[in-house]
């Protein structure tokens, strides 16, 4: 019997029954439920929160329109034709639009639309994996576990079964992508069974001031007003099976597709999130969220903070740099603000001191006769804890080495793959298996394309300053002879960067032929190389092999006593018994509406174009292209317009219990229409990957009609709009208004026309809380945007 089983509401976990509360009865909207777990939710109580379809409709052993959410790369996106287009977020598709922009085409901040089939561009370095089966292969995996003599053989152990496992299931086929995960602490283990496609070509991205309004000012903050969206097409062979790019490709033709809902959303309704969550701690104990607060997010904030500023000066300089490093520079930013957060919001929720408690009852359970088996789990989980926070300093910046410069990454890359190369494959770490190959290699293609010697010389330079700062007896030897060459004080960045460009100019690295070529050579060949870069390499991989082999015994222990915790948890904590997120495909289900952030203060759960208007100052990120604000005066008359608002929607809340991952998730209505796209998190719920707060924790959701309104009005992509079967609107007229309900779903009148009078309280102000009843504008929207084009014609004379 598998090791875990939800059945008739009863957890059954390593042989310990423990009876839950109903999934459906708790928590109404909390849960990133596995689709085999859909059935299992309370079905009255989803029919009375709107949804219409039966659990099968979402997912069956066979079909399911589950089944038209995407794995993009990491991100989620959605099938939404019969033509293989694919809806995704514009950040997921924005390393896409880099690689295709130029000074002289500079996608990322003009747009792009392909007015056919022919024009659209390949969307590199992308790859769509459509997901065919999941079956469970715990008793496998534990089998091979049980058998191994300690704790690092243990970790070994599973982590060959997993190859094995997955080896087995992409023999089945040259398409097929396999995965083995693990859920619950390591109580199942699942396998994955996708489809992949590599012909993945970019249809339409809106310019970066629509994609990315509000910058990082706005990001995680609500009222948001970013269009958030991009399109692209998965090409297929003849067959429809996955083929290589190439012009005799044909659109792919999935078995399911989202339709558009095209009358929209209000408070109140039914949505639930289909993707692909990237990593969830809702399970983890009190010391490693101690740790995350006291080190593991600091030290984010700390280097991230600094290679921001590096980007930003050096791209500055040089648009052509400039959009070379876009895309490093823009993940690093959500990933730094994502840090901050994190800190306040464990802080305001008051975890630490609500997992002591819980930490107290798990003691006090371990302490009766009957439960003596699980006495050394949280003894054992402090020790694991422990170690890793003595040794955190140095190991974070081992971790890092792959952001510190494009060419030491592809010289690791290198080293490592030919060290792994004199292994058997499944004996390989992974990354560098056959399977990898091409994957690596578009790796190191990607960091030669958006190699800058200065960059790499600085960002190397920023990690070096910490590296100083280690305690002399924990530091990376390998960095030795760089804080040797230092020029000046190890404290300061500038010390390290002369030395590092010598470094970085004596090497051939750069050189497209000479790194591929190294990256097929044997590790004799390499040993012999006297690159700098190259030599450096060689010398960090070591460290590298050592630092993962003592986190193999880590995590053998942790499987060790992983399933075991998670059983004493269960008998302590009420609520629904899902899984940590993982990667893998879930479902969750939500209301619209708003929340209050702080006290007195209500935040609407939707913006306007008219909020976005409002939001403007000329310079980004609060810039509209002058196309769109050509259109905006007439958006309110257009078939796209909220009836209830009496303005074009942009985005709304729901209380999807979202994270990483999720971005680009298709949401859907309670027929199963698609109505937005899953893009960020409010800032109170940022911690919420630690713990859904059923006040706060709301996901941010751009509105399909904004997207539409653009292709409409705005690009005049009329084949796009016939492909989405929504072309017949396009002279439809307005729908008649209706009385729209405020945040807590109570009707107030229709929001003031464009030129009306403002309402009392300005949001440019208050972007991080919004504006009960809506956001106001500083003016009539007409107004506004009349004096704004008057300024533009003033600034073009």
């Amino acid at each position: 019997m598998p090791r875990f089983a939800l059945l008739s509401r009863t957890l059954v976990l390593a042989g310990t029954a423990v009876v839950v509360v109903p999934a459906g009865s708790v928590r109404a909207d909390e849960g990133q439920w596995m689709p085999s777990q859909i059935a299992e939710l309370d079905q009255v109580r989803l029919r009375e929160l709107g949804l219409e379809l039966a659990p099968e409709q979402l997912w069956s052993e066979g079909g399911g329109l589950m089944r038209a959410a995407v794995n993009l790369s990491g991100c989620s996106a959605a099938f939404i034709s019969a033509d293989g287009l694919i809806a995704t977020n514009h950040h997921c598709a924005y390393g896409a639009i880099q690689a295709n922009s130029s000074v002289e085409h500079d996608y990322l901040k003009d747009g792009f639309v392909a007015r056919s089939r022919e024009q659209e561009l390949p969307g590199k370095d992308l790859s769509v994996r459509v997901l065919e089966g999941i079956d469970d292969v715990t008793a496998r995996v534990q089998a091979a576990a049980d058998a191994a003599p300690d704790d690092r053989a243990r970790a070994q152990a599973i982590d060959r079964t997993r190859k094995q496992i997955v080896d087995e299931c992409e023999k089945a086929g040259p398409q097929l992508r396999c995965e083995v995960a693990t859920f619950y602490s390591g109580s199942q283990y699942q396998r994955f069974t996708y489809r992949e496609f590599r012909d993945v070509r970019l249809v339409y991205a809106p310019p970066a001031a629509i994609g990315e309004f509000g910058g990082e000012v706005d990001n995680w903050m609500w009222p948001r007003h970013t269009g958030d969206f991009s399109l692209l097409r998965a090409y297929a062979g003849a067959d429809n099976q996955p083929a290589e790019q190439g012009a005799s490709n044909v659109p792919y033709r999935p078995v399911q597709w989202l339709r558009p809902a095209h009358t929209g959303v209000k408070p109140g309704d039914f949505v639930a999130v289909l993707g692909y969550p990237g990593s969830t701690q809702r399970y983890l104990p009190v010391v490693e969220t101690e740790r995350y607060i006291d080190q593991v997010f600091p030290a984010r904030i700390d280097l991230y903070g600094e290679w921001i500023a590096i980007f930003e000066a050096l791209g500055g300089r040089d648009p052509a740099l400039g959009i070379k490093v876009a895309a490093s520079k823009k993940s690093l930013a959500n990933r730094h603000k994502n840090a901050e957060g994190m800190i306040a919001g464990l802080r305001a929720m008051k975890l630490v001191e609500r997992r002591k408690l819980e930490e107290a009852a798990l003691e006090q359970w371990a302490a009766r006769p009957e439960n003596a088996g699980f006495a050394d789990v949280l003894p054992e989980i402090r020790a694991i804890s422990q170690e890793r926070r003595d040794g955190f300093a140095a190991e974070f910046l081992l971790d890092s080495l792959g952001n510190a410069g494009n060419l030491l990454g592809v010289a690791i890359d290198v080293v490592r793959r030919a060290r792994e190369a004199k292994k058997p494959d499944l004996e390989r770490v992974s990354g560098f298996m056959d399977r990898d190959a091409k994957r690596l290699r578009d790796r190191v293609e990607r960091r030669l394309r958006d190699f800058d010697p200065e960059v790499d010389a600085q960002l190397l330079a920023a990690l070096l300053v910490r590296a100083a700062a280690v305690p002399e007896a924990a530091r990376i030897a390998a960095l030795a002879p760089l804080l040797a060459d230092a020029s000046g004080p190890l404290t300061q960045r500038d010390a390290f960067v002369p030395g590092l460009r010598r470094r970085i100019s004596g090497s051939r690295l750069a050189d497209r032929e000479v790194a591929l070529a190294l990256l097929a050579a044997d590790e004799e060949t390499l040993a012999r190389s006297n690159d700098p870069i190259v030599v450096l390499a060689r010398a960090l991989v070591l460290e590298i092999e050592a630092y993962e082999a003592r986190g193999e015994a880590r995590v053998g222990r942790g499987a060790r006593v992983g399933p075991r915790y998670f059983t004493m948890l269960r008998t302590v904590r009420q609520g629904p018994v899902y899984p940590d997120a993982n990667g893998t495909l879930r479902f969750s289900y939500a209301t619209i509406g708003g929340y209050s952030p702080r006290e007195a203060l209500v935040a609407a759960p939707q913006t306007t174009l008219t909020g976005q208007l409002a939001k403007l100052t000329g310079s980004s990120p609060f810039t509209l292209p002058e196309r769109v604000l050509a259109q905006a005066g007439s958006a309110a008359q257009s078939y796209w317009s909220d009836p209830a608002l009496g303005d074009l929607p942009i985005n709304f809340l729901a209380n999807g219990d979202t994270t990483g991952g999720n971005s680009g998730s298709p949401v859907i209505n309670g027929r199963g229409e698609l109505v937005g796209l899953n893009f960020d998190r409010v800032w109170e719920n940022i911690a919420g990957d630690f713990g859904y707060n059923p006040a706060r924790s709301r996901n941010v959701i751009v509105d399909l009609r904004y997207m539409l309104w653009l292709l409409d009005r705005v690009e005049d992509a009329g084949p796009l709009l016939a492909e989405l079967g929504v072309a017949g609107l396009r002279d439809a007229g307005p729908r008649p208004q209706q009385a729209a309900p405020d945040a807590a779903g109570v009707p107030v009148a229709p929001a003031a026309p464009a030129g009306g009078r403002p309402a009392a309280e300005d949001c440019r102000e208050r972007r991080a809380c919004g504006c009960s009843g809506g956001e106001a504008a500083s003016g009539g929207a007409l107004a506004l945007l009349a004096l704004l084009l008057r300024r533009k014609r003033r600034s073009a004379a």
